[in-house]
């Protein structure tokens, strides 16, 4: 007998660009999921068609994320097992429970928003579904972070980060989309409504600025938690730079948090209050740049961390 051994390996990172989007949808649909909610719970009726454009987006987006993640892994359809083959100490089994339950629950919340009038049930349905979708925004940000042979992945904040990426993107969604409704609908001609429209998102924005700025300093701490940290640490760091820095830093940093904070601050000076279509255009651009580089940084940091180190040989 032939005594030949052959090995089937992978090329490439084992992570690929599925898992990056599925934290991209997965994220945003939680982020827009808890938005829907703290509008609706903290200013009542003043907010209506916003949460509502909010509350669809959450389970098609989270429902995407997990589509592509069930592709990355083989054999979507038997994704019913996961009901059945209970593995408390994978990370993987639980995030398939909890998607499920949120995607059904989200779903549920979402035709029930189909009527923008009060109801009381859809409130509740919501406060019951908020700490469900806290705790998948917790797993699509610990799902790299508790893989510990990967130094870039296995910091705090790198989960801390992720958390609010998932804020920044889920709000830019939901803004997004629903100044997309409203030039469908034709609201967008009506100054009236438009005026209504931006003094009620004002509360919205200072979130999202707040949120960018603690991501782009949690950012800085992560970087130098990492070129400070651990000889593994440092190498991780430069082998991840020397194959993703420009999509991280240009598109990621760059596109996603620093231009858009630019813009917002350059839109205020040049007096946005008295122009009105030039703070819908702000709103608009700065919520797509967002969403790009969130989509971007995702994906740098999934395919980063799996670069290979480079070694010198010192004479």
């Amino acid at each position: 007998m032939d005594p030949t051994i052959f090995y089937n390996l992978q090329h490439g990172p084992y992570w690929d660009w599925r898992v990056a989007l599925d934290l991209f949808f997965g994220g945003a649909g939680v982020g827009a999921f808890v938005f829907a909610v703290a509008l609706f719970e903290l200013w009542g009726h003043k907010y209506r068609r916003i949460p509502q454009t909010a509350a669809f987006l959450a389970p098609v987006l989270v429902a995407a994320g997990l589509g592509l993640l069930m592709l990355k892994l083989g054999r979507p359809h038997y994704i019913w097992r996961t009901f059945t083959n209970v593995a408390p100490t994978a990370p993987l089994w639980w995030g398939g429970i909890f998607q499920t339950l949120f995607i059904a629950g989200a779903a549920w919340y979402a035709w029930m928003w189909r009527d923008t009038e009060p109801h009381p049930t859809r409130r509740k349905l919501g406060l019951w579904l908020l700490p469900l979708a806290v705790i998948v925004g917790a797993y699509h940000g610990m799902l790299l972070a508790v893989i510990t042979s990967r130094p870039l992945w296995n910091t705090g904040p790198t989960v801390v980060a992720a958390l609010l990426g998932f804020l920044t993107t889920g709000i830019a969604a939901v803004l997004l989309v629903h100044l997309i409704r409203m030039k469908v609908a034709g609201r967008l001609d009506d100054d009236a409504h438009v005026s209504e429209f931006l003094t009620d998102l004002v509360p919205v924005r200072n979130v999202l600025v707040a949120a960018l700025l603690a991501q782009l300093g949690t950012f800085f701490l992560w970087w130098v938690s990492l070129r400070f940290g651990r000889l593994m640490d440092q190498v991780a760091l430069e082998a991840a730079n020397a194959a993703y820095g420009p999509m991280f830093w240009y598109l990621g940093i760059g596109v996603g948090l620093i231009l858009p904070l630019a813009l917002g601050a350059y839109a205020v000076w040049k007096g946005e209050r008295e122009n009105p279509r030039l703070q819908v255009s702000t709103v608009l651009v700065t919520s797509a740049l967002i969403l790009v580089g969130g989509l971007f940084f995702r994906l740098a940091v999934v395919l980063g961390g799996q670069a290979n180190p480079v070694y010198v040989t010192l004479p």
